[in-house]
Formats: C-alpha cells, structure tokens, sequence
C-alpha cells in the first residue's frame, strides 16, 4: 500500500502501536501492517509503550499477552486509565501463542476487540482492523458502551461455544431477566461484586481496578433491589480516591451512560441510575458470561 492509504486512514487508525518483548514478531507484525497500509510504532517493555502512548497518535495497541514485568491485561487497563484522562478512545488487539479460557475471559472483561493466536495471518488482522474502522467511526459515547457491551455478549457466546462450558444462577431476587434457565438477577450480581472485591485485594486494585465497572455493578444491584444509589454512594463503590470517582460519574453521565435525578426530599443530593439501552445491553452480557 502506499503513503496515500496511510494518510488517508489515519483519522480512524491514527498510529498502531506493537508491543511484544519478543524483537523478531514485532518487526514481522510492524512489516505486514506495513504491506496492509497502516502506520506501526512499536515497544518492547511496558516503560515504552507508556512513552508510545505520550508521543503518538496511537488508536489502536497491539499486544502480546505474556509481558515483562507484566502481563498484556495489565498493560491494556493502564493504557485505557491513561487514553481516559486524555479523552482518547483506545481500541486493543490482544497476541497469545496460548490461547485458553482464562485468557479469552480476561480479554473480553477488560474490553479487548479480537484475540488473535500467533501466527495470524495478515488477512485475519485486516478483519480486525476492519472491525476497529467501523467501532471508530461510531455516533457517541453511550452508543459505543451498548455496542461494546453487546459485541462482548456476542463474543462471550462464541467463547462458550468453543469451550463447551455452561453453568447456570439458580437463586433469585428482585427483578431478574433470563434466557435458556440463567437468570441475571441480585444473587448473581452480588456474586460478581465479590468477586471483583477479592481479585482487588488479591493483586491490590491499583493498577488492575475498574471503577467504571465496579459502578455499573452496584447501580445494577440497585435496580434489581429496587432501591436508589446517591452519587456520594457510587463514589465509595468505585475503589479509587472521592475526587476521582466523582470526576468518573460526571463523565459518565456526560456521556450518557448513566443518568443523575435530584433527590425530590432533599435538593443537596441526586441519585444515580444506568439509562435503560446501556443496562440493557450490560445485562445481556451478564447472561451471556454466566453460561461460562
């Protein structure tokens, strides 16, 4: 391809950025994003693609799963923190030689766009980057939430399929949505909120932490207990620092992910729900990653 492809792709690719320990895969997958017509920069350790990310226009990250100092997961929620700050949209490509369920799950949960197994082919990561093009070039921010969530339901269905697992929520409470016999109801989502309180602790939920998520999850009890969540509250859910969550639930509420009522008893506080597309969407997934 030539230097016109690159320019002309570059609003929706800007610079993808390689990042593999292993010298030789980075240069053959920088050489064959050079043949499709894409613009490549790369890193070898978690320090550069850190300074990648700083220097570059980088849209799209390619990583490796086993890192240095790391792992690819690792790298993928730093890189998101950071892409967040500065208002930058960061679509992941995660490499493994090994693929296995563990990995698949851990890439959908930290909104990862295609797993690819090494060696792909230049015609598998085209598709990929194809994908990314048109995710890219979507209307608004609540949208890409819905569709983001509604393509990891459909890649959770995939995965369940290739692995033959199924295991069903037995226990109800408030409401509750179901398909096949698995319910998405507070049982369940208690369940995950635990869950993600002790992997916290387990790796210490500085780097690995998700607040935005710890935060649809609570707002999600909420609205199977039938009961309202203040600001204030969604704030001590989300694990980081006051001023940051509550920078956080602004942000999600500009963009319409969440939507904030004044509490009609008491005009110094408002209450927090997810608007209905979004928990729409976030309870499909839920469904979906159940059966695993």
């Amino acid at each position: 391809m030539t230097s016109a492809k690159w320019q002309s792709d570059e609003h929706e690719f800007g610079v993808i950025l390689v990042v593999d320990d292993d010298e030789a895969w980075v240069d053959a997958c920088c050489a064959m994003l050079a043949d499709l017509g894409y613009r490549s920069v790369r890193a070898h350790t978690i320090p550069e693609a850190f300074a990648q990310l700083a220097n570059h226009n980088v849209i799209t990250v390619i990583v490796d799963y086993k890192m240095p100092g790391g792992d690819g997961i690792s790298l993928i929620y730093a890189l998101t923190g950071r892409s967040a700050v500065r208002r930058r949209k960061i679509f992941f490509i995660l490499a493994t030689a090994y693929p296995t369920l563990d990995v698949a799950v851990s890439a959908i949960r930290a909104s990862v766009v295609d797993l690819l197994e090494k060696p792909f082919t230049a015609s598998a990561l085209n598709a990929t980057l194809l994908r990314i093009s048109a995710m890219a070039a979507e209307a608004s921010p609540v949208d890409s939430v819905a569709s983001q969530l509604s393509a990891m339901s459909s890649e959770m269905q995939r995965i369940t399929a290739l692995f033959e697992t199924n295991t069903s929520a037995k226990e109800t409470g408030g409401y509750h949505y179901g398909r096949n016999d698995i319910e998405v109801d507070a049982t369940l989502v208690k369940k995950l909120i635990r869950a993600e309180h002790s992997r916290s602790r387990v790796i210490g939920g500085k780097l690995l932490g998700d607040p935005a998520w710890n935060i649809l999850l609570d707002l999600l009890l909420a609205a199977l207990e039938r009961r309202k969540v203040a600001v204030s509250s969604a704030c001590i859910v989300a694990g980081v620092a006051t001023t940051t969550a509550l920078r956080l639930v602004n942000r999600m509420v500009e963009d319409g992910v969440l939507l904030r009522m004044p509490d009609e008893n008491d005009g110094r506080r408002d209450f927090l729900q997810i608007r209905p597309d979004v928990q729409a969407a976030l309870i499909s997934y839920l469904l979906d990653l159940s059966r695993l």
